[in-house]
């Protein structure tokens, strides 16, 4: 009996040791094919010959966003690392985006500051304005207690997440259109086509940083 319960004490203490040395444990897992199929949806024709194509079948790829998250956040901030990264790869994955996407979004909004504030009130790490944060809340049927919510870097990645899933649905899955609307609002976006005008400038600064984020696993 005392050995059965030494074994069981061994045994734990091992697990709680590989825990702790394994970055990877306390994550969320990466589902491939939702990572794949926004990332063929994002980069159209030229997907096959980009540096994303060649990561379809890599393993581990939340111990690299973690990595990424880390060195982003500000040192005070470091502590919520892991919170952060299962944050992403949960929000992503449940709406069907890439979590290396949602990382661009968030590297160019607030270089992964979870208290930034934006020149018209934007807040956190997804720079969503306290308007949209509550009315996307709603719909999420998800706690609102203001801008509070907002500097939770999990609430508002999670809110952010959700608003960036509502504006693709609403501009039919068009990459460049959507992230536009992210940055301009959609009835900016609308008018600008109405004038033949397609914005180019945020779509492109995003999309910059998510291949950055590839080239660097």
């Amino acid at each position: 009996m005392k050995n059965t319960i030494l074994t069981m004490m061994i045994f734990a203490l091992t697990t709680l040791t590989f825990a702790a040395s394994d970055p990877s444990r306390s994550l969320a897992s990466i589902k491939q094919n939702v990572r794949i199929d926004h990332a063929r949806e994002l980069l159209g024709k030229s997907y096959k010959r980009s540096i994303v194509s060649s990561f379809e079948k890599h393993k581990g790829l939340e111990k690299n966003i973690l990595a990424t998250v880390t060195k982003g956040l500000p040192k005070k901030h470091k502590s919520q690392a892991r919170a952060v990264t299962s944050a992403v790869i949960k929000a992503a994955t449940a709406h069907g985006l890439d979590p290396y996407f949602v990382m661009a979004v968030i590297s160019g909004e607030s270089s992964f500051n979870p208290h930034a504030i934006g020149p018209v009130g934007e807040i956190g790490m997804m720079q969503i304005r306290p308007a949209t944060g509550e009315w996307m809340a709603k719909k999420m049927k998800m706690k609102w207690n203001g801008e509070k919510t907002l500097r939770d870097p999990v609430a508002n990645i999670q809110l952010g997440t959700a608003y960036l899933a509502w504006l693709r649905e609403k501009f039919d899955n068009h990459g460049q259109l959507y992230l536009a609307a992210y940055n301009m609002g959609p009835k900016s976006v609308k008018m600008a086509l109405n004038k033949n005008v397609w914005p180019k400038d945020y779509p492109r600064h995003v999309m910059k940083r998510y291949i950055a984020f590839y080239k660097s696993i």
